[in-house]
């Protein structure tokens, strides 16, 4: 186990008793929980990477053995608590659930999905997780928080695996509202120029129209933006070439080069949800490269220029001219799935300024200094 999560143990044995968040924190942290060991959560979800996956090899995390991976880019953890169970509102739109594709209803729904996953942590069943649960360390804690049997009975155990690391992943380490544009809102921070040109442009509907799905200021109640309608769309994100899931064996992925990750439709069996991803919070985005549900997008500006300017084509990516001298735009590689592109989206044709300015707002998101995330597993 990591040095960082036996801290926690100490701290609250010296400090009194044991609470669900810390025995979630020891989980979350333990590389012992996957099949075979080396890998825990935090591997894919790193506190000093914003919750995310660290490595920038590839955009998609790969498993504990070598060379299994999974087909989407693994989102952030932050706020993760705060994302509703998916339902549809008066309008028929999607809303909700963990995930990209909002398959999963709770915490404790999502938190089960990697420890089973032959692409994650590849546990084989419930019962490989509870004895491994029973010669950890900090089995006791179980018991003391639980009941003296708890991890006696498979099923009770493992719901009580799922509830820690649900409590941790509730806990206000991984909702801070602590970053320097909370401090604006409350008056006691300002923004600089270029941070408030860029904020005006992320209001702006004639302009970003970025708040429209990313909400920037407080609900009526007080709550915090949360820089999201947790809604769904298809921004028109090109298939990723390099993703590591079309080379997965037939077991893992049949279609193999022909795989279409068809988001929410593949969740609720629906053709006109195809392609749709939910809408991620915009907090710390400037630490949770790469984006897209795909991890197609490898630095904020070039996601910046894909949402503002999809119709233009590009100056600036990979995919588009890089020759010394020349500045003519090229088209953007086409959509993975066409049908049901936003199309509110990709025409606001910000100028390259602009978009400059947008990038240092969404900056000024960020939760908390670099030394908090150096700190931290």
């Amino acid at each position: 186990m990591k040095p960082a999560a036996w801290l926690v143990l100490v701290a609250c044995s010296a400090s009194g008793p044991a609470s669900k968040e810390q025995l979630g924190r020891l989980l979350f942290e333990d590389p012992d929980l996957s099949y075979p060991t080396g890998q825990a959560c935090a591997d894919c979800h790193a506190a000093r990477a914003a919750f995310r996956d660290p490595e920038s090899e590839h955009p998609q995390s790969m498993g504990v053995v070598p060379g299994r991976f999974g087909a989407r880019n693994a989102p952030s953890l932050f706020y993760a608590a705060l994302v509703p169970p998916r339902r549809t509102d008066a309008t028929g739109n999607h809303i909700g659930g963990l995930f990209w594709d909002g398959r999963a209803r709770t915490l404790e729904d999502q938190a089960a999905v990697p420890l089973l996953n032959p692409q994650e942590m590849n546990n084989p069943d419930k019962a490989s997780v509870v004895t491994r649960i029973r010669r950890a360390r900090y089995a006791g804690m179980f018991r003391e928080l639980y009941d003296a049997q708890v991890l006696d009975d498979v099923d009770r155990g493992f719901a009580a695996v799922l509830d820690a690391l649900a409590s941790y992943e509730r806990s206000p380490a991984l909702r801070p509202f602590a970053s320097r544009y909370d401090r604006y809102l409350a008056g006691d921070a300002a923004l600089d120029a270029a941070e408030l040109r860029g904020l005006a442009i992320f209001e702006d509907p004639a302009r970003g129209d970025c708040a429209r799905c990313h909400p920037s200021r407080p609900a009526p109640d007080g709550t915090p933006p949360l820089f999201t309608t947790f809604g769904y769309a298809n921004l028109g994100i090109p298939r990723y070439a390099n993703n590591m899931f079309y080379v997965q064996p037939p077991a893992a992925n049949p279609a193999g080069q022909a795989f279409v990750d068809h988001g929410l439709a593949a969740t609720v069996l629906d053709a006109s949800q195809d392609g749709k991803f939910r809408i991620p919070t915009l907090r710390n985005i400037a630490r949770t490269a790469p984006y897209g549900h795909n991890g197609y997008f490898a630095n904020l500006p070039y996601m910046l220029e894909f949402v503002a300017n999809r119709e233009a084509g590009s100056f600036d990516v990979p995919t588009c001219s890089r020759t010394p001298g020349i500045r003519s735009r090229c088209a953007w590689p086409v959509p993975e799935v066409a049908s049901t592109i936003d199309g509110r989206t990709g025409r606001s044709l910000l100028r390259a300024d602009e978009l400059d300015d947008l990038d240092a707002f969404l900056e000024t998101l960020t939760d908390a200094p670099d030394e908090f995330f150096a700190s931290t597993r």
